[in-house]
């Protein structure tokens, strides 16, 4: 009942949030056959995309409220405006799965990595260069996914994400960069701060960057620092 009041909060809260993007740049429209079901998922490649070059690649899972089964809702927030406002910053292919459900339950992390199964076949990824990051929900998403596959990612970017504490001794392998509003009145900052905590008790490596504002969406300030972005790109698996 806990779980379920969050993600109450959250689809309220999302409300206040849901922003909206040009058309500067066109997302590729991907679907994938999963569990017998036709999923569909969004891609962004480089203005220069070269098919015979091995790009690094960032994973991005959407907040709730941007679920569904359109492949369109989940570049509306979030990953998909920054790079609409700074393509050029964006030397990566960039994969946005869809779920209907929500990214804290199993069949939608294995969705998740299936998506990029399907995406490797079609696009020239950097196995050794894939980061995870996602907002809210999808922030948790990301803690699953990196903890359930941790030898497949070579960096993770939580945003404004409920908690996963079983996950956490499971990430000490993967580069950690965790971000919060300290006046999130959603979801609470306390549950990051602790994650960062438990995955370096742990022996991790892991940081966050809490910023001083108030409300859910510190997604926008995130993915707009050119620092941020250069990092997603930059992480390289050993």
């Amino acid at each position: 009942m806990a779980r379920l009041s969050r993600l109450i909060g959250i689809v309220f809260g999302a409300l206040f949030c849901v922003g909206c993007v040009s058309d500067k740049v066109a997302f590729k429209e991907e679907k994938i056959i999963f569990n017998g079901d036709s999923h569909p998922y969004a891609v962004y490649t480089p203005a220069n995309y070269d098919p015979a070059k091995a790009y690094p690649t960032v994973v991005f899972l959407h907040g709730l409220f941007e679920g569904g089964s359109d492949g369109k809702s989940q570049t509306r927030v979030g990953i998909g405006p920054a790079i609409q406002k700074n393509p050029d910053r964006w030397n990566c292919v960039v994969i946005m799965p869809q779920t209907s459900s929500n990214w804290q339950k199993s069949e939608s992390i294995d969705l998740a990595s299936a998506v990029l199964d399907d995406a490797s076949k079609k696009y020239h990824l950097d196995p050794k260069s894939i980061t995870i990051t996602g907002l809210s929900n999808g922030g948790a998403g990301a803690w699953l996914l990196g903890a359930k596959y941790p030898g497949r990612f070579a960096g993770l970017a939580p945003i404004c994400a409920f908690s996963e504490y079983d996950s956490a001794p499971k990430l000490t392998g993967i580069p950690i960069w965790a971000f919060h509003n300290k006046g999130d009145f959603i979801v609470g900052a306390g549950g990051s701060k602790e994650m960062v905590e438990r995955i370096n008790r742990a022996g991790g490596n892991a940081t966050i960057t809490l910023y001083g504002g108030i409300g859910h969406n510190c997604w926008d300030k995130t993915y707009e620092d050119p620092a941020v972005v250069a990092w997603l790109q930059k992480p390289v698996r050993k």
